[in-house]
């Protein structure tokens, strides 16, 4: 059976129990607790947390998957991989372990029809519930203990045991006599696990029911294609095969296994950097290529080939990877010059490693790899010493922290608010909130938008005092920072007012992120996607994914579709509905944030369909203009582009006219200042010959003394030259006024200099002599000072001094 016939008949089976069938979720996780989307339960965690009421029952899935926990084990073992596809099924207060039990069995033994004396039962030691159920359809049952057989979200929550089903390649593969489910050998695969999600474990530890209990499945896909297929390992199953034909040389597992990942990844909007998720694709790529991966933009073309979902991405995907391999080839090659260096100086320690991770940028996992190679060793204590010495200099207080313990302290003692500012400027509301501290008011409702989605928050006033901004989240708690909090009472009614002008600036910016998007995906391509905004009150800032920088055609494209669909006055519809009925129409929605039953849809007709819970026009009409002010690079991979709308867009366009026009004004001056100098410069060659002219000898030295006008320093420096071109032996000394300045140049020549004439000491004397200073070498120095009056007197005191 192919991977696609697999993966079709698992979800159909749950279909046709009940199951709502839901797509994948990004490997972008909405829970800021972990980096990527690690299990085929982590986009239902709320539920199965009791945070949120789940809009269905039952659910069924296969959820692409990332995990990095086991990445030195890929490609060592017939079975550990980076990504994944779980298969899942999911219970939320419905049914429990017999009905899930029996579902599993069902599926195994009828639909993929399975040989019942190759599969084993693991339940937890204590499941005594379990195992009871289990020994009606099988016997081969074993009892592991919590390690292995039990689930928790944390130290305390909802947990509860587990019950996992194995299948037996045979008794040839075993480690030994005593060999068994759960051994981390070949003969036992674990291929699906059954979650039974029923006690809520207190600060005590105690396990105390759960009022509603829960399913949770997980069947990793590859695995049971291996089983299905009839193959020895993962690597030999149809969703590995055609991608490790496409390889030439290297360690082909890891190398399929990891274009995989970094395919995935990048599709779902990951880009290398050197920190959070982006880091984790960067080390994935750069382990590919340590194991001889060449040309991986290639391999994930077959990728890419084999899942629709994928299609629109390709050239990012393949853009990004090439961009990152070659970027990567220097450091490596630099970096095994480095690791050799310092096994030759016999230096293999913690520290070298963290020197070459710290200061050259070679990943200390690959540094590892490559060392046990080698055959050498180090303290990693020391390394990870090493490191959280550097955390601990750079460790700075998490405001983002900080702030989401105190949404939780708040919605704890003083509930969640209401927002009503999509329909309303204008409230009258109750406080239910004060934290004086901080000087935030919480009010049972307000039309105060808080500052999220890309959008800043909202500011305004409550009975007179003003709110400087707007924290928090637009369906749980909203902090209105005060300028003080004095005079309010928790129960007391107010008026609450946002500042109206400032938010029609504010949703008219927002509209415009809505039509660069749609501009952008039609002028760049269909990959693009948005990576990050900023919607403020006088400009916006929209970040997506583009390997290069738009050229000055495409801005002027892009900017010209935008404002012939403001120009088309077109209504804004905006709706809610279910999640499932907006794909279906096609919205965009971000990878990043997490939709619940409801979801918010901003429609802009034959342009745009997005998800969004932000502040927005009510026509593109209101945007008046829009003006593209910058474009630039964030990371690699990733362009932003600044923009305004409507009077920010009149301002800019006014400034800019006001420095254009500068601009042209100081071009005008300086090519006006080019011609005076070349006047003055003009003037000073035809002075030479009337300076030659007036030399006279002094106690048998020929000295040239001449007052200029309107000369600057460097005509006079022309001047000089010019005489003492034609004085081979003697004294020059120059002056001129300019601009309310005196000007000095003294020339001494050699056969002078021998016999102890200063050129510096004369400049001097006539630059103070003007209420100036300086100086230079003994055979030309210049000077400049304060009082072009004194120029005569300071020439007569140069002569005198001679």
């Amino acid at each position: 059976m192919q991977s696609k016939d697999i993966r079709e008949t698992f979800l159909k089976f749950f279909e046709s129990k009940g199951h709502k069938r839901l797509p994948s979720a990004s490997l972008i996780p909405s829970d800021p607790s972990v980096l990527l989307t690690i299990a085929g339960m982590l986009p239902f965690k709320p539920y199965f947390l009791g945070q949120e009421e789940s809009p269905f029952k039952r659910v069924t899935t296969c959820q692409r998957c990332v995990r990095v926990n086991d990445l030195e084990q890929v490609g060592k073992t017939s079975r550990h991989h980076t990504f994944f596809e779980m298969l899942g099924n999911f219970s939320f207060g419905d049914y429990f372990k017999e009905e899930a039990i029996a579902m599993a069995w069902e599926l195994l033994t009828e639909k993929f029809k399975l040989q019942k004396e190759k599969l084993w039962i693991a339940v937890f030691r204590e499941d005594d519930e379990a195992e009871k159920i289990w020994r009606k359809y099988h016997q081969k049952i074993v009892r592991l203990d919590e390690d292995n057989n039990f689930w928790s979200a944390g130290p305390t929550g909802p947990c509860g045991p587990c019950s996992e089903i194995y299948y037996d390649f045979g008794e040839e593969l075993a480690c030994g006599p005593t060999c068994k489910p759960g051994c981390d050998c070949e003969r036992f695969l674990e291929i699906w696990n059954l979650v039974f999600i029923q006690y809520n474990r207190d600060e005590a530890g105690n396990l105390n029911p759960l009022p509603k209990k829960n399913i949770d499945t997980g069947m990793g896909l590859e695995r049971i294609a291996r089983v299905l297929q009839g193959v020895k390992s993962n690597f030999e199953t149809d969703l590995f095969k055609p991608l490790i034909s496409r390889i030439e040389s290297g360690d082909k597992n890891i190398i399929a296994d990891h274009v995989r990942a970094m395919t995935y990844l990048i599709a779902d909007g990951v880009t290398p950097s050197n920190e959070g998720r982006g880091y984790v694709l960067r080390r994935i790529i750069r382990r590919a290529i340590v194991h001889g991966g060449k040309g991986l933009f290639n391999i994930c073309e077959e990728v890419i080939g084999r899942d629709p979902f994928l299609a629109d991405q390709r050239r990012f995907i393949t853009t990004i990877v090439d961009g990152e391999e070659n970027n990567f080839e220097r450091t490596y090659n630099s970096g095994l010059e480095l690791i050799d260096k310092i096994i030759s100086e016999n230096r293999v320690t913690g520290a070298e490693v963290f020197k070459l991770h710290d200061t050259y940028g070679f990943p200390f996992e690959l540094t590892r790899e490559i060392l046990n190679a080698k055959g050498f060793s180090f303290d990693e204590s020391e390394f990870h010493r090493k490191m959280e010495e550097q955390r601990e200099r750079g460790r700075k207080s998490e405001p983002k922290d900080q702030f989401l313990k105190l949404k939780q302290q708040a919605q704890s003692e003083f509930g969640t608010s209401r927002f009503v500012g999509y329909d309303t400027f204008e409230s009258k509301s109750k406080i239910t909130g004060i934290l004086p501290e901080e000087n935030y008011l919480l009010l049972d409702a307000t039309p105060f938008y808080p500052e999220g989605g890309g959008q800043v928050g909202d500011t305004g006033e409550i009975n007179g005092v003003k709110v400087l901004d707007t924290l928090g989240d637009i369906n749980g708690v909203i902090f209105h920072k005060m300028e003080h909090t004095e005079q309010f009472e928790i129960g007391k009614m107010v008026t609450a007012k946002i500042d109206i002008e400032r938010r029609k600036n504010i949703s008219a910016h927002h509209t415009a992120t809505h039509l660069l998007q749609s501009a952008l995906r039609i002028v760049v391509g269909k990959e693009v996607k948005q990576a990050g905004s900023f919607v403020g009150p006088d400009r916006l800032r929209f970040d997506f994914n583009c390997h290069r920088a738009l050229t000055r055609e495409e801005i002027f494209e892009v900017e010209k579709i935008v404002n012939e669909n403001i120009g088309k006055k077109i209504n804004l519809n905006v709706y809610c509905t279910n999640f499932e009925e907006a794909k279906k129409r096609g919205a965009t929605a971000l990878f990043d944030q997490k939709y619940g039953k409801e979801v918010r849809v901003v429609e802009i007709t034959d342009v745009s369909l997005e998800l969004c819970g932000g502040a927005h026009a009510k026509s593109t009409a209101d945007l008046k203009k829009f003006k593209i002010i910058k474009e630039s690079a964030v990371q690699a991979g990733v362009r932003r582009i600044e923009a305004v709308v409507s009077s920010a867009a009149d301002e800019f366009l006014k400034q800019s006219v006001l420095q254009e026009k500068e601009l042209r004004e100081k071009e005008k001056s300086k090519a006006q200042d080019k011609v005076q100098a070349q006047v003055r410069i003009e003037k000073a060659r035809q002075s030479g010959d009337q300076v030659i002219r007036e030399i006279k000898e002094i106690k048998g030295i020929q000295v040239a003394a001449h007052e200029a006008e309107g000369l600057d320093l460097p005509a006079l420096r022309i001047l000089g030259d010019r005489v003492k071109d034609q004085l081979k032996s003697g004294i020059i000394l120059l002056a001129s006024s300019f601009e309310g300045k005196a000007f000095f140049l003294a020339i001494v020549s050699d056969d002078l200099v021998a016999k102890g004439c200063d050129a510096g000491k004369l400049v001097k004397l006539m630059a103070q002599t003007a209420g100036g200073g300086g100086g230079g070498r003994a055979n030309k120095a210049e000077a400049g000072g304060k009082d072009p009056t004194k120029i005569k007197e300071a020439l007569s005191k140069a002569i005198d001094s001679l």
